[in-house]
This record gives structure tokens, C-alpha cells and sequence, in this order.
């Protein structure tokens, strides 16, 4: 007779044994759901956590969601600060020559004095985190050259980032407010200021320092490995405090004062109003020098600004 699998009689190849049948289980419904989980997940590398906490909606986050926030990468090059710093700046006349990044390393390594060499030389011997770059620095003048060094022309590891000291120059000298956000320290301690000389006036309430509404600010976020992005407020990367809703101004311990009929109501360094920025500016420029502000000790003049000594760099 015929088999099922054949049309001729039965021959040796049917009568050979089969391979048994596989049978298929379907897997149960929840192996389907997604996503799908992996066995022994690693935690997120610190790189990868640091540009989620540098997300725009991650900063926005910070600052109660409020949707006029947003953020302007600057390059990560060593240099952030200072670059976002110029690209603030720039946006009431343009941009000038005299606060382009090397201006600003050349005037921090002016007001570097003797005494701040001996702190970092310190710091250093003790192993503080982040003054790796004294290695081999043993002047004040060796410090200054090697502040100079610029990380977009060196790459980052060879120049000096603007630390504490640095930013209060910058501050200091062109009468901007620093608002920063640091992602380094606990919640409670991240939100710093770094304000101008004289700007700030005892609030009458006892709770938060006044500044002048029309003094100018730049926001900053600072990353768990100290990278800075500049913040915009309402498309402005320079706005000034009474742009700033009052929740936002009292996360840095400070609020906008009302104005007295005498105009100011402080009696020491006069903030710097976009107005004035623009004749402070203008008069800089003009004369071809980096004019310190009321209150400043002239600068000392530096070495050569991008002067680099392969000697000099520790990092």
C-alpha cells in the first residue's frame, strides 16, 4: 500500500526513521511586555548622567519648570566659562574684542596676587580636588602664564578652568551678576551668587539680599564635572534681575528692590544697567585697555596673553 508521504509503494527511504518533531512553547505574555529588562543591568556611567542633568528640561527642572528657561551649550574645551561669558556679553552690542575669552584670562591672571599663590600652592600640597594644574608652578609669574592658556587652542587638560576666584573677577570687572546652578553640591547648596562689589544691599525683611532690578545677570548651570552651559531666560542670555519671577530670584537668596526716588538704592558699586553697559563698553574699547571698575586696582599687566610652556602644564 501507499503511504501517506508517498505516491509509490512504500520504499526504503519511508521506511527510514524520522527526526522527531520539534515542539514550540509560546512564552508566556508578560516575557513580551516592553521594555524589556536585561539581566545585571550596569548603573549609568557618570558621563551619561552628567549630560542628562545638562538636558534643558533637566535644568528647566531645577528652576520650578518654568518654560521661559532654556540652555545654550557652550564647548566643552576648558574655556566654558569664559565662553559663555562672551557669548552673554555679546548679546547688548555685539561682540568685542574686549571680553572675548583671552581678554578674560588675561585680566584673571592680573589680579592674581601673591597671596592666592600661596593658597593654590597649598591646596595643591594637601591634594585638593582640582589643582592639579600647580604641578610644576613655582612663581606667581608661573601661575599668570599658565592661567593665559587657553583649552580651545591647548585642549582642556592643559589650561587652568575659572574656578571661585576667577569668576568673582569676571563679576567684579564688568558688574554682572552670576547666578549658577551647581549640580556638585546637595540640592540645598546648589544654587550660588557671585554679585558684582557693592551691589547688594541688607533686605528689609531680613530674608534676601536686594539688588537693583535692572542690575545685568548671567545664569549658568554647572555640571557634576564642572562643565558649564549658559542659560537663557526668556530668549535672553543677559537679562537682567527683574526679568526673573520672584520664586526664581529666591532660590539665590536674593530679590529685586524697588527703586527710591533718588534712583539707587545702594551707596557702593552702582550695578550695571544695559544702557550703561553699552557706554561702559564703548569707553573700553576706545581706549584700547581693560578698564577696571569702581572699586578695582588697576590691572597689572600680564604676560603675553596664549603664551605656552609645555613645561608648565601639570594637568
Amino acid at each position: 500500500g501507499a503511504c501517506a508521504n508517498c505516491v509509490t509503494s512504500h520504499t526504503e527511504a519511508c521506511r527510514a526513521p524520522r527526526r522527531p518533531t520539534r515542539t514550540f512553547c509560546a512564552p508566556p505574555l508578560s516575557a513580551l511586555s516592553m521594555p524589556r529588562k536585561a539581566a545585571g543591568a550596569q548603573p549609568a556611567r557618570e558621563g551619561t548622567l552628567d549630560m542628562l542633568s545638562a538636558r534643558s528640561s533637566a535644568v528647566r527642572a531645577r528652576l520650578g519648570n518654568d518654560s521661559n528657561v532654556s540652555v545654550d551649550y557652550i564647548e566643552a574645551c576648558g574655556d566654558c566659562f569664559y565662553l559663555a561669558i562672551e557669548s552673554a556679553l555679546s548679546e547688548i552690542c555685539g561682540w568685542q574684542p574686549y571680553y572675548a575669552v583671552a581678554m578674560q584670562r588675561q585680566l584673571v591672571a592680573s589680579q592674581i596676587t601673591d597671596e592666592t599663590y600661596q593658597l593654590y600652592q597649598l591646596l595643591h600640597a594637601q591634594r585638593a580636588e582640582g589643582f592639579a594644574f600647580m604641578q610644576g608652578v613655582d612663581s606667581l609669574e608661573a601661575l599668570r602664564r599658565r592661567v593665559l592658556v587657553r583649552g580651545k587652542q591647548h585642549r582642556p587638560h592643559k589650561c587652568v578652568w575659572a574656578d571661585g576666584f576667577a569668576m568673582e573677577v569676571i563679576a567684579n570687572h564688568f558688574g554682572v551678576l552670576l547666578l549658577v546652578i551647581d549640580e556638585r553640591v546637595q540640592e540645598s547648596q546648589m544654587f550660588t551668587r557671585i554679585a558684582p562689589r557693592g551691589a547688594c544691599a541688607p533686605s528689609s525683611s531680613g530674608e534676601a539680599s536686594e539688588l537693583d532690578p535692572s542690575q545685568s545677570l548671567v545664569l549658568l548651570h554647572s555640571s557634576s564635572r564642572e562643565h558649564m552651559n549658559l542659560i537663557m531666560y526668556n530668549g535672553k542670555k543677559l537679562p537682567q534681575l527683574g526679568d526673573l519671577p520672584a520664586k526664581l530670584q529666591r532660590l539665590w537668596g536674593i530679590s529685586a528692590a524697588r527703586r527710591s526716588a533718588g534712583g539707587s538704592h545702594t551707596d557702593g558699586c552702582a550695578p550695571l544697567a544695559h544702557q550703561d553697559f553699552q557706554r561702559f563698553l564703548g569707553d573700553g574699547v576706545a581706549c584700547g585697555a581693560i578698564r577696571p571698575r569702581p572699586g578695582m586696582a588697576p590691572a597689572a599687566p600680564p604676560p603675553q596673553p596664549d603664551v605656552y610652556d609645555e613645561s608648565l602644564v601639570g594637568r
